[in-house]
């Protein structure tokens, strides 16, 4: 059987993908580009923390600096129900509780979508608008059917989508004249 030659190539490097900083050098190196030695020179300065399993092991690793947070998951635990929003909010309430609060930024074309699910609100952008940074003070623990907290925003989704000219007459608002 024939492996493909990018194939090999992770498997060979995997084996530099093990203790605390892991699945950080695994994302720096495969996902963005970086050299190994790359990887670890912007690690420095940063404190791990492993998110380990009891059953899976070593899944995922926080990384910290002051308040500033990011998280960064193994390739095979990716997009499976694995490494859950729920399983996140675990782990990082004792972060937070010792912390009071914590940042996180994302860059302009990455989605926050995850984040702002787990409680993160939106806290400024840099000047050129590649940058967010979010905050979390609380950590949202959605119940069933995903309820949310009584402070979480509320987003309202319009009914209707279609265009006004399109719509009948019975349909349209009316405007009242004061």
């Amino acid at each position: 059987m024939h492996i493909p030659s990018d194939v090999r190539t992770y498997q060979a490097r995997q084996a530099r993908y093990t203790g605390p900083r892991g699945p950080w050098l695994e994302h720096l190196i495969e996902d963005e580009g970086l050299s190994y030695e790359d990887a670890m020179r912007e690690l420095t300065g940063w404190e791990c923390v492993p998110y380990v399993d009891p059953v899976r092991g070593h899944m995922a690793t926080l990384i910290k600096r002051n308040k500033e947070v990011h998280f960064a998951i193994y390739r095979k635990y990716r997009g499976r129900s694995h490494v859950t929003s729920k399983r996140i909010a675990d782990f990082l309430q004792p972060l937070l509780d010792a912390n009071v609060f914590l940042v996180t930024k994302v860059a302009k074309d990455e989605s926050a979508t995850f984040i702002e699910h787990l409680g993160f609100e939106r806290l400024g952008s840099t000047i050129d608008g590649n940058v967010t940074t979010y905050i979390l003070n609380t950590i949202r623990h959605p119940g069933a059917h995903h309820a949310k907290s009584p402070n979480s925003r509320i987003r309202r989704i319009p009914c209707d989508v279609r265009p006004a000219s399109t719509r009948r007459p019975s349909e349209r608002p009316r405007l009242r004249h004061l």
